[in-house]
């Protein structure tokens, strides 16, 4: 129960569901796929999020 409870706080890659590696830099919180399928920037101090997700980018060429 306390695992199950505690699975809904993780932050997971939306392609593959691993855990996300988080890091804190200056300015910004990055969280990170291990296979590289999802990227997410957080800009607190001007309350920006970006998004990177090239799996689904890869066919716009």
């Amino acid at each position: 129960m306390l695992n199950k409870l505690k699975s809904l706080f993780q932050d997971r890659c939306p392609d593959c569901e691993q855990k996300l590696i988080s890091r804190q830099e200056d300015m910004a919180t990055i969280k990170h796929c291990p296979d590289h399928h999802y990227t997410e920037e957080i800009y607190n101090q001007l309350g920006v999020t970006i998004v990177y997700h090239p799996s689904k980018d890869n066919g716009s060429t």
